[in-house]
């Protein structure tokens, strides 16, 4: 698997975004760090379908959940 940098990384109180390409395919990394679920949590989408592949919210409904 190759992994490369984080690009278009931004940060501020409620979130922390970047971007990563994983095996040459872009991929959005999001993490929540002050979330009205009252817990942070992360996601990982796809950029070219925006396709959602993995989530650690602690919703008890999130088909992503961990």
């Amino acid at each position: 698997m190759k992994i490369g940098p984080r690009i278009r990384e931004m940060e501020n109180h409620v979130q922390h975004f970047w971007t990563r390409e994983i095996n040459g395919v872009p991929f959005h990394f999001v993490h929540v760090k002050v979330s009205r679920l009252g817990q942070p949590y992360m996601s990982v989408s796809r950029m070219d379908t925006n396709e959602l592949v993995r989530c650690s919210c602690p919703r008890a409904d999130c088909p992503f959940a961990t």
